[in-house]
């Protein structure tokens, strides 16, 4: 089989978490976004400098250069301008979760993942698998968001062409599995793996549930797996290009937004990577991770009544008095999902202040039913069960 043959015969199944508003969609979402609400210019996804000054718009002024994917390359732009490592692009206006599902909907974007083979120094060929996601908002208690988010899965084939080992990237570490570890999906071609999509991170996992990549005192990764499981279409992307994927600027202008793919330590040495998140060619099984021996407690889960004000959800919620031992809650996280569509679920935080207390969800509600979601976050990260209730159609 070709390198591309093999990319399309293991690509992955994708499991989300029921709160994941972005989903990974083509990388032109961050270069092709803008918002004509007949305003004004600054709503439209712009390249820059890193003095800030514009070098291409995707909605351009007059004698602007419009930006899109095919303009990115590895050391000049498609106009023949000189790339810089400090160029980044910039999603402007900060609705991340409405920009996302606004690009998600058309067809030409949505669910999008692109495949890398590469050979390691022993000749065996890793199978790489990179996502691009809109944004990350992780816990959305302001650690690590940033614009733009690639996370990557790798897997190794043996000598006999079948499957080994595999990592998979989480946040500037990973995890390291044999194939026998994984959740697969079998398919007429054979089996395929399963990736579970950490809540807002994109951190990637073998199994639903808590998981701890990072230590102690950064909050965990939340996979509850009860989101839609998809197997986007694959793009395959090699050393020589498409531009775009050997552009080396940032994808996103938030502090700690990141590279692309060809910035990566795996992308040119997977086994590298393998070895460095405690992985092993020779192991029969990776080195175990550490996670927390008591994990800090929990907020109680909130009480909530919904319905519809207008064209939005009205969520009022009590929180029973913290017992002891528990946790306080500091955010309510709401998601509003209809059965009746393909999009990702418009998912917000909202501050506590007290016991009790409602918020309206900014997503404008449509003629469909709703799925309404709750839950609550302490201090630490720490969740709360989620609890959940269900908008009918309006009368």
């Amino acid at each position: 089989m070709t390198d591309t043959e093999l990319l399309k015969r293991y690509s992955p199944y994708l499991q989300y978490d029921s709160f994941e508003s972005f989903r990974a969609d083509s990388a032109a979402v961050l270069t092709d976004h803008f918002l004509d609400d007949g305003a004004a210019w600054s709503h439209t996804n712009t390249l820059k400098r890193s003095g800030g000054s514009v070098l291409a718009a995707a909605r351009p002024r007059p004698g602007q250069v419009k930006l899109e994917l095919a303009l990115l390359g590895a050391k000049h732009y498609a106009n023949g301008a000189t790339v810089r490592r400090g160029d980044y692009l910039d999603a402007v206006g900060r609705e991340y979760v409405a920009d996302a599902r606004r690009m998600h909907a058309e067809a030409r974007y949505a669910d999008r993942i692109y495949g890398h083979a590469v050979r390691d120094s022993s000749g065996a060929i890793w199978l790489q698998y990179w996502f691009s996601y809109y944004y990350n908002n992780k816990n959305f208690l302001g650690i690590g968001l940033h614009e733009g988010d690639w996370e990557m899965i790798q897997i190794r084939l043996g000598r006999t062409g079948t499957p080994t080992v595999a990592t998979f990237a989480q946040h500037n570490t990973g995890e390291a599995f044999t194939w026998s570890q994984l959740e697969l999906r079998s398919l007429r071609s054979g089996p395929v793996p399963v990736v579970y999509v950490g809540r807002g991170s994109h951190a990637l996992f073998a199994s639903s549930g808590t998981h701890w990549p990072l230590p102690f005192p950064v909050p965990p990764d939340y996979a509850n797996g009860k989101g839609p499981r998809v197997r986007p279409a694959l793009e395959v992307i090699t050393d020589n290009g498409p531009g775009w994927a050997l552009w080396p600027g940032k994808w996103g202008s938030s502090d700690s937004s990141p590279r692309g793919p060809v910035d990566k330590g795996q992308w040119s040495d997977p086994a590298g990577f393998h070895e460095e998140v405690g992985g092993s060619l020779t192991r029969a099984r990776p080195r175990p991770r550490a996670v927390p021996a008591a994990p800090p407690p929990a907020p109680p889960a909130p009480k909530i009544k919904v319905r519809r004000v207008e064209d939005r959800a009205l969520v009022e919620y009590s929180f029973p008095k913290t017992a002891t031992g528990a946790a306080l809650p500091e955010q309510l996280v709401v998601s509003v999902d209809s059965p009746d569509d393909d999009l990702p679920p418009s998912t917000q935080a909202f501050d506590v202040k007290a016991r009790t207390g409602a918020v309206v969800h900014p997503t404008r509600l449509a003629d469909k039913r709703y799925v309404v979601q709750v839950v609550a976050y302490s201090e630490k990260g720490m969740e709360s069960e989620a609890v959940s209730a269900k908008l009918a159609r309006p009368r």
